[in-house]
């Protein structure tokens, strides 16, 4: 079936796509691909539909030397008309990660939310540098809270496989929970129970 498609939904449907291969650790330079993808329609569209300097923001956040490099990755994975017999030879597979924060941030912005797939995704990042980011634990049990610093402090430092199998676990548990918690928090909301009662429920109180 033929499509009509705009460039705010092209750019999503590569970013989620990017997600996908990134949680289920398939082909990074895929991912990398796309994502990159993501992001500079993404940064070409910002102006017009933002006034403000977000854009700007991000470019500075990058800078020079990180747009070469990320840049130059790109342009290795997209043309061959200048070095046909080009190596890379620097490749992180963890790259796409960095490019898809930056994507998903402008995507939210210019769409007004995220979809489901990068709200995973935002949630894995708050997850796992929590401390880097300044998000304060909501827990106020403090042994609950003490175990909770305790394994994502671990789990940081895990081997690498070890560290990616729990994302991808967390990922898919997010994209089929989410309705669910969504509905719970809801209803919470309409009984007026708050955050702490419904960690005590469902976590339990020790």
């Amino acid at each position: 079936m033929i499509e009509k498609i705009n460039k705010i939904e092209a750019a999503r449907r590569q970013l989620d796509t990017a997600i996908d291969l990134y949680f289920n650790e398939e082909d990074a330079i895929s991912c990398f691909t796309l994502s990159y993808a993501s992001l500079k329609l993404l940064f070409d569209l910002y102006p017009h539909h933002k006034d403000d300097d977000f854009a700007t923001q991000v470019d500075r956040i990058i800078g020079e030397t990180g747009w070469q490099h990320i840049s130059g990755v790109g342009n290795f994975l997209k043309h061959a008309d200048r070095d046909p017999e080009g190596i890379l030879d620097r490749f992180d597979p963890e790259n796409g990660m960095t490019i898809i924060g930056l994507a998903t941030l402008l995507y939210r912005r210019i769409a007004g939310d995220f979809s489901l797939k990068m709200l995973a995704f935002d949630c894995w990042v708050e997850a796992i540098a929590a401390d880097e980011l300044g998000i304060p634990e909501i827990d106020q049990n403090e042994e609950r809270a003490k175990l909770h610093k305790i394994f994502w402090s671990d789990l940081k430092v895990a081997p690498r496989e070890v560290r990616r199998s729990y994302a991808k676990e967390h990922y898919h548990y997010f994209l089929t929970n989410h309705p669910r918690i969504q509905s719970e928090v809801a209803q919470c909301q309409k009984d007026q129970v708050d955050i702490q009662e419904l960690l005590d429920k469902k976590v339990g109180t020790k």
